[in-house]
């Protein structure tokens, strides 16, 4: 699958937030963003390296020094794959949880929050994803109803991508494997194999939540009309 960046909150877009909010937000889409960039660096080597493997599986003839060079550079683009993978999913677990606390405050009514002093992790979520990403419901009457029941639908679609991607795809991978890029080891780490969708997943739905923010905090402009979800 292709990993993306994603588009940050610009400098007009959710204005009635305070201004720690989203300060607090647009760092850490950054980060995500620095994160999914490295991701795809490492899925870039992964294929280089595959390249060169089969290149040698034709048959072609290759000194020995060149094969084992070769089959070095696939145990450590590997390793770089898997823990930039691990990378990506601890940064957007923050985002999105954080994104979600400060969407679901918006959409009651309320102040938003700073963010905690707690530090989620991604087994956090992935153990309890409907505690730490509750379902965020904005309210009609909040803007143009045709962008309130477009707002709700993409963050609805985006949450249930990422739960089915919990509750289905992921079992029998242990929940641990997204928390410390020390367990992806040389030697490798039991056969753990992640899951780019994941990290890409929950990277996709903070940018989800905050495009939402941006409508309805204020895009800069009287009237919003939502716009499209990058």
């Amino acid at each position: 699958m292709v990993v993306t960046t994603h588009q940050l909150l610009q400098p007009e877009m959710g204005v009635r937030l305070p201004a720690d909010v989203r300060a607090s937000l647009i760092g850490m889409g950054a980060a995500c963003n620095q994160a999914a960039v490295h991701l795809h660096q490492g899925m870039t080597f992964t294929l280089q390296v595959e390249s060169a493997m089969e290149t040698q599986r034709t048959g072609q003839r290759t000194c020995r020094l060149a094969q084992e060079v070769t089959h070095d550079l696939q145990r450590l683009a590997d390793q770089h794959f898997e823990q930039s993978i691990i990378v990506l999913a601890r940064a957007s677990t923050i985002y999105a949880v954080y994104a979600s606390q400060v969407a679901a405050a918006v959409a009651d009514g309320e102040r938003p929050p700073l963010p905690g002093s707690e530090f989620i992790r991604p087994s956090d979520l992935i153990t309890a994803c409907g505690f730490y990403l509750p379902e965020v419901h904005f309210a009609e009457g909040s803007a143009e109803p045709q962008v309130v029941t477009q707002q709700n639908a993409t963050i609805s679609s985006g949450r249930a991508h990422l739960v089915d991607l919990v509750t289905n795809r992921m079992q029998g991978v242990s929940p641990l494997a997204y928390d410390d890029i020390a367990t992806v080891t040389l030697e490798g780490d039991g056969g753990e194999s992640r899951l780019v969708e994941f990290a890409d997943a929950l990277h996709t739905y903070a940018t989800v939540l905050v495009w939402a923010l941006a409508v309805f905090s204020g895009d800069g402009h009287d009237g919003a009309d939502g716009g499209s979800t990058p």
